[in-house]
Parts: C-alpha cells; sequence; structure tokens
C-alpha cells in the first residue's frame, strides 16, 4: 500500500476512518486527500485506490455532518472510535461503527 495512511482499506473496496483526534468530516477528508495526493502524484500504489476516492468523495458530498454528529457524539472526536464506511447496493455510501474503545 501506500506509506503510512490514515485508514485501513478491506479487500472488499470499503475502508476503516480512525476517529478521535478529529471528527469523522476531519478524517475522511485527511483520507480523500491522501489517496487524491497519491493518484495524481501518479504513485504505482495507489492505482486500485480510485473506488475508496469515490466512496470517501461521496460520503464527503451526501452527509449532513452536524446532524451525525449530535446524533452520534462518538464521531465528534475525543471519543477514539473506528469507522467503517462502505458502498451499499443502491450506490450509496453507507457507515458503521467497527469498534469504540
Amino acid at each position: 500500500m501506500i506509506g503510512a495512511l490514515s485508514f485501513d482499506v478491506l479487500s472488499d473496496g470499503s475502508l476503516v476512518l480512525t476517529v478521535g483526534e478529529c471528527c469523522i468530516q476531519a478524517a475522511a477528508r485527511r483520507a480523500h486527500g491522501e489517496v487524491t495526493a497519491a493518484l495524481l502524484e501518479g504513485r504505482a500504489e495507489a492505482a486500485g485506490l480510485g473506488g475508496v476516492v469515490d466512496v470517501l468523495a461521496r460520503f464527503l458530498a451526501a452527509t449532513d455532518f452536524s446532524a451525525l454528529r449530535t446524533w452520534h457524539p462518538e464521531l465528534a472526536g475525543g471519543t477514539r472510535c473506528r469507522v467503517k464506511l462502505y458502498r451499499c447496493d443502491d450506490g450509496t455510501i453507507g457507515w458503521t461503527v467497527v469498534t469504540a474503545t
């Protein structure tokens, strides 16, 4: 993979963000920036991450982060947890907290 990413890519094309030092929105933006930069730089190891960029872009564009942080305070930062983002059958992006500490 690409150096030290701030997230994990799973074999099914989903990804897992770590929330804690920052909120879910900042974690998604950081991950999107990392992958986009790697793709723009033409790094060979980034070639298979086009789907990840799409998942992140759709999540960032379609999510009401203010409401999400209100309904799920663990995603507002300050609470360490890992959040899986995945593409649903209908093309929307789903998420779930996979671990919390």
